[in-house]
């Protein structure tokens, strides 16, 4: 599982400054008084500076590690310019309570509809980033670009979108989209500079057949052969157990979740390389709420989660936030 390792670093670096390696005589009960004025100054400048080298450190890496993934996506649940301000106003309320190192810990996506793309990206706390919830067509190999009504990467990346969800099971189920035309989106998302939250998942037939993996490993192989070399740190790839989204439906337990996200996560390292299965964020979405995302969360293999009736609710939203934060 991805870590927030800023705290930790900080902790071992001042560690260090500490010890006797560096400073035999710096410790906590070190007495001033037995050294005159000008040690004394000339000391505490010195501790003052290297631990100000060691927080610029300590940010650099943080901002270069990777962190973990959480997609909000509204589907069509918003249907009002007030009602998606209201949601947004919520949204910064809610990031803006949170504490800097759960904020460093997470990359946290909104997902509006096309229509409030440039609305949300505008009234939104700029360290939320924005995504779209499809681009392009819905049916065929190759989208056209010149198709009434089509949606390209280049608009969405227009209004300062920086993701694009691609593969979601109603899009993939109810609309029929598939493996090679979802595949033919993620190449153009990443060839346009946008993140792509990839969704995959298997029908219960499927797994009451025994399919599971066999359809999982189909949906990612397919999309993983249009992704080219060093783009793998801008995907996100969500396992959706479309049988256990809803309500009413049985929940996938967590063991289950991690058999198949070590199982994906096993996939791309032999069939694209470790340092893409490294790069890679593999989450969950599954009906994750409030209740059940600490155990989620505590997964080795689950980087995140892509949620959705939770994430229309800032106050369950903060919380499964600070739980994957903590884990």
């Amino acid at each position: 599982m991805v870590t927030n390792l800023m705290t930790q670093r900080w902790a071992l670096l001042t560690f260090i400054l500490r010890s006797s390696l560096f400073f035999p005589f710096f410790s906590s009960s070190t007495e001033p008084a037995i050294l005159n004025s000008t040690v004394v100054l000339l000391f505490t400048m010195t501790i003052t500076l290297l631990q100000l080298v060691i927080l610029l450190v300590c940010v650099t890496w943080s901002s270069t590690a990777t962190k973990l993934f959480i997609g909000a996506n509204w589907k069509c649940s918003i249907e009002s310019v007030e009602d998606v301000d209201r949601q947004v106003e919520g949204l910064n309320e809610m990031w803006s309570s949170l504490d800097q190192a759960e904020k460093d810990a997470i990359e946290l996506c909104i997902n509006p509809p096309f229509v409030y793309l440039d609305r949300v990206r505008a009234k939104l706390h700029k360290e939320i980033s924005v995504g779209s919830q499809n681009a392009l067509d819905a049916r065929g190999h190759s989208p056209d670009r010149r198709n009434t009504g089509a949606t390209t990467m280049a608009m969405i990346r227009s209004v300062g979108s920086e993701w694009v969800l691609l593969g979601h099971s109603d899009r993939r189920n109810n609309l029929g989209e598939k493996d090679k035309l979802i595949a033919t989106k993620v190449r153009a998302a990443l060839d346009e500079g946008l993140g792509v939250t990839l969704t995959i998942g298997e029908l219960k037939w499927q797994r009451n057949m025994g399919l599971a993996l066999r359809t999982l490993r189909k949906q990612l192989g397919v999309a993983a052969a249009a992704v080219p070399e060093g783009k793998w740190e801008s995907v996100v790839v969500a396992y959706e157990p479309v049988w256990a989204v809803g309500e009413g439906a049985t929940p996938c337990s967590p063991e289950e979740a991690q058999r198949v996200n070590a199982a994906l996560r096993k996939f791309i390292h032999d069939k694209v390389g470790p340092e893409a299965a490294k790069a890679c964020r593999f989450t969950y979405t599954g009906s994750v709420n409030e209740i059940n995302a600490a155990a989620y969360a505590a997964l080795a293999d689950v980087d995140g989660f892509v949620v959705g009736r939770a994430g229309l609710d800032p106050v369950k939203l903060k919380s499964i936030i600070q739980t994957l934060a903590s884990s």
